[in-house]
């Protein structure tokens, strides 16, 4: 599963760290980074529904199901430079 926030992050504003995210949000900046660089393992249900109603998006628009292999994982937390293009993601 591939976790979509940084991408959402960019889209709301360009400027939004992780740690102002988890400030507006009250989640964890641990758990922020987790899912910011697909490092993670499992996510709470409380975790993806304040996630999905601070951008006022659905779950599937959060994550995506991909292969193992076809999942990047950053090191960096700096946010891309794109935005993931609705033809990217896998059916």
């Amino acid at each position: 599963m591939f976790c979509r926030l940084a991408v959402l992050m960019a889209e709301k504003d360009p400027q939004l760290s992780q740690r102002q995210l988890a400030k507006n949000t009250g989640l964890d900046i641990t758990t922020i980074n987790r899912l910011f660089t697909n490092n993670f393992s499992r996510v709470d249900v409380s975790t993806v529904e304040t996630l999905c109603n601070y951008f006022g998006k659905n779950i599937g628009d959060l994550f995506d199901m991909r292969k193992p292999e076809d999942i990047p994982t950053r090191k960096s937390r700096k946010r891309p430079e794109y935005t993931e293009q609705a033809s990217d993601k896998v059916a």
